[in-house]
């Protein structure tokens, strides 16, 4: 028999994140972590949430949830007092005499991850075709007060960018390709005539790998033979700029406008992660590798969260910038204004630097 106060004791020190960790590599995933479910035949990350917050896991795809014990007992396949000397030993509590003779079974294994979707090039080259109907690019071209420097570097961040276009849905295509130049997918959105997303179309927003998963016509591209693993929106730039350092901002619109703002791609190129909650080291990880110098720049929403993230990093050369949406941005603005918001307003009202670098220092 385990005397009760151990096992209150050991409850209150078990984390869910430890235990599946013990097993797994985990990925972050905003505040929560994710991982391969291990209850089913799974191949694709993201259905399997772990949550710190509240000590529990959950896959959302067979609908197994529970406990650090009760992940235990059903993983290892032991019972409930085997699960609490599992979870003594983890954590140096002697819980009985058992406890000492006590070896876990080996786990399960797992089937190897599915190879990653990689698209032809030159898909990429064809989606381009019928761009200056695009909306979001008309209003690029049209709908900003570019000066003449500013307004000869738009088809070049265009055509650098490999900025696509439906023809069928009129949404922008912003391909994701690596380091490697591989085309790993594409996110497509529709905009308005004034440039800001159109969130009440019916097919407003759509990712190529999604359009492919769902299209049988494509065999080759099935959910259960490869995986997309996006990456950062720009990151193919690193080959091309070996020596500039990384801007990353949240949405692909924003890196576009600072790249035509700015100019400056051999000392200074920006990237977009797509997300407040998609800036992650995993994605981070070639820039790093390359020993590169990494600027964020969060929106409003995401400052206290793009900090601890800098930090958590443990990457010296990396700051956070967060002058456009604290230092630049003016009540005429709005309370949701992104930093592509207050940039436009910037430069529709006056002249803005010519170099990023009048407002960035260069300490990291």
């Amino acid at each position: 028999m385990i005397d009760a106060n151990k096992i209150l004791l050991i409850k209150d020190r078990m984390r869910i994140e430890d235990v599946v960790g013990a097993f797994f590599d985990l990925k972050k995933s905003g505040i929560e972590y994710t991982c391969l479910c291990p209850f089913h035949d799974d191949r694709h990350f993201g259905s399997f949430k772990i949550s710190p917050r509240k000590n529990i896991a959950k896959c959302f795809s067979c609908g197994w949830h529970g406990d650090p014990v009760k992940f235990l007992m059903d993983y290892l396949n032991i019972d409930y007092p085997d699960a609490i000397r599992w979870l003594g030993k983890k954590y140096s509590i002697d819980v009985d005499m058992e406890d000492k003779h006590f070896t876990p079974p080996p786990p399960r294994p797992l089937p190897p991850p599915l190879p990653m979707l990689t698209l032809p090039l030159q898909w990429v080259q064809r989606r381009h075709r019928g761009i200056e109907c695009n909306t979001l690019v008309k209003w690029i071209c049209t709908g900003i007060r570019w000066d003449a420097a500013q307004r000869a570097h738009i088809d070049e961040v265009l055509d650098e960018y490999y900025i696509g276009h439906n023809q069928r849905t009129g949404m922008t295509i912003f391909w994701q390709i690596d380091e490697e130049q591989r085309v790993r997918t594409g996110k497509m959105m529709l905009y308005r005539p004034d440039g800001h997303r159109d969130r009440e179309a019916r097919y407003g927003f759509d990712w190529i790998h999604s359009a492919l998963f769902r299209d049988k016509r494509h065999p080759e591209y099935d959910a259960e033979k490869v995986e997309a693993r996006p990456t950062l929106f720009g990151m193919h730039l690193l080959s091309k700029y070996p020596k500039a350092d990384v801007h990353i901002v949240e949405s692909e619109k924003t890196a576009l406008l600072m790249a035509i703002a700015y100019g400056n791609r051999a000392n200074e190129f920006w990237m977009a992660c797509g997300g407040l909650e998609m800036l992650s080291a995993e994605r981070l990880k070639p820039i790093i590798d390359q020993g590169r110098r990494i600027i964020l720049y969060p929106d409003c929403d995401g400052v206290a969260k793009w900090k601890a993230k800098a930090e958590n990093l443990r990457y010296t050369r990396v700051a956070v910038n967060t002058d456009p949406v604290l230092k630049w941005w003016l009540p005429e603005d709005g309370e949701k204004a992104d930093i592509a918001d207050v940039v436009v307003r910037m430069i529709n009202s006056h002249p803005i630097p010519k170099t990023v670098t009048n407002y960035i220092s260069k300490d990291p």
